[in-house]
């Protein structure tokens, strides 16, 4: 990352060239490249736009989101993709050729099913992490946010019949767009899986991403990592379904459904990114006049540029609390984001042992009238958002001590097992019905 190539000079050899203080060149996926200028304003921006009008680039996308400035345009197959930001002085140009750009115009969509956010209850009974999210739109079609751990191993036939069930008979699932917000094994395990064993059922029609490359050197010696995120990308590309590359600052539709991207790996650049989880990216939903928060795994880098750029136009109805609760964003974050409902991917036993212990957890709680576990079971909140129609279904896993402490080997008193036992009641579990049916063939799906 960050050498010139080739292709790079091909491809910005086809743009205008812009007078600025340049930071720096670096190598995204699938031929894209990014290139950081410093000391820029409004005005020098104003008249590099111009300057590629008058080279015949046609606009895709013009926006101000918060005094920002977003463009999205396209002469022949060529992309670029501008953001200005005045909070640093910073121009972001991306080009690439031939790239999938999502639909950058309203769009309807008409059915009875109504419009939900699901925070889905990831299988949790050998590890503590993973994420799912799902949006179901009126026509019945669903927007799913990352996936689960291979930990997790029936959570691709979980997700698969959480849809089967909330669809009509005789008409195939069908998965509007499949988000990534990062490649760690967590939050894409059961993504792949889902595209082995359960498309027959399933029409995918596109996913959406902006993957850091799987080169990129921020593994912290973790190769198992790495090798998920190109296997990921490889897939992506095998399937017969558009991959779409979001840029910050982009507003995108799918269906009924609204997405502003507030934060990709390209923010970050030059500077080296550390923590891999910032490279996460993060958007919010708006739908039925109600927004949701969805920073994946957003961390320390992400989070000081998301504060700096978009302020109180953060303000959201729903937030899911970034990295399951770890180290994520600060407590002045969630002020910014002032949600009235605070959602946290995790089991109930470690969100317990996180929340003394992080002050960003006990802000947004605090600013939150309510607050869910998603370890403790789905969350719904059907949109528009009312406080009182969020609900929560049965609890469908507990954790397995005895495998945790073979495999992890933590330490959980008989009181507090009984405890956690006891809350799985509580919320509706069903002790005959933990064993979810797994065979060497795969979960057989109906025809």
């Amino acid at each position: 990352m960050g050498a010139q190539n080739q292709n790079e000079e091909l491809i910005f050899s086809r743009v205008p060239a812009f007078a600025g203080e340049d930071a720096g060149t670096f190598a995204g996926q699938n031929g894209m490249e990014l290139r950081v200028y410093k000391n820029v304003g409004r005005r020098d921006t104003e008249t590099y736009l111009k300057t590629l009008y008058d080279a015949g680039f046609t606009p895709l996308q013009v926006r101000e989101p918060n005094g920002n400035f977003f463009a999205a345009l396209q002469k022949e197959n060529l992309r670029l993709n501008l953001l200005f930001t005045p909070c640093d002085g910073e121009l972001r140009i991306t080009a690439c050729e031939n790239e999938e750009t999502p639909r950058l115009s309203p769009t309807g969509c008409v059915g009875s099913a109504g419009t939900a956010f699901y925070a889905f209850e990831n299988d949790q009974t050998l590890i503590d992490c993973g994420m799912c999210m799902l949006v179901q739109c009126p026509d019945h079609s669903f927007f799913v946010v990352d996936s689960g751990h291979y930990f997790q191993p029936n959570d691709n036939d979980r997700l698969y019949r959480f849809m089967r069930e909330r669809t009509p008979a005789g008409k195939k699932v069908t998965v509007c767009g499949w988000l990534i917000t990062h490649a760690h094994t967590d939050h894409v395990c059961k993504l792949m899986d889902y595209l082995l064993y359960n498309t027959g059922d399933t029409v995918i029609e596109g996913f959406y991403q902006n993957i850091l490359p799987p080169d990129y050197a921020v593994w912290d010696g973790n190769h198992e990592e790495a090798d998920v995120a190109a296997k990921l990308c490889a897939m992506l590309a095998d399937y017969p379904a558009p991959v779409y590359t979001l840029h910050t600052g982009m507003r995108f539709y799918v269906r009924n459904l609204a997405f502003d991207v507030l934060s990709t790996h390209e923010d970050l650049h030059p500077a080296f990114i550390e923590d891999y989880n910032d490279s996460s990216t993060v958007v919010m939903l708006e739908a039925e006049g109600s927004r949701v928060f969805i920073p994946g795994d957003a961390a320390v880098q992400a989070g000081a540029k998301m504060e700096a750029r978009w302020g109180e136009t953060l303000k959201c109805d729903v937030v899911q609390i970034a990295h399951h609760g770890h180290t994520g964003l600060s407590a002045r974050c969630y002020e910014l984001l002032g949600a009235d409902t605070a959602i946290f991917p995790v089991t109930r036993v470690m969100f317990e042992q996180e929340l003394p212990r992080k002050e960003a957890n006990r802000r947004a709680i605090e600013i939150a009238s309510q607050y869910f576990i998603t370890g403790d079971g789905t969350v719904c909140v059907p949109l528009p958002y009312k406080r009182e129609t969020v609900t929560k279904l049965p609890d469908e896993t507990l954790e397995d001590f005895a495998k945790i402490h073979r495999l992890w080997k933590y330490e959980y008193t008989d009181a507090y097992k009984a405890y956690i036992y006891e809350t799985f009641l509580q919320n509706g579990g069903d002790p005959a019905k933990l064993q979810l049916p797994t065979r060497p063939e795969g979960w057989i799906e109906p025809k």
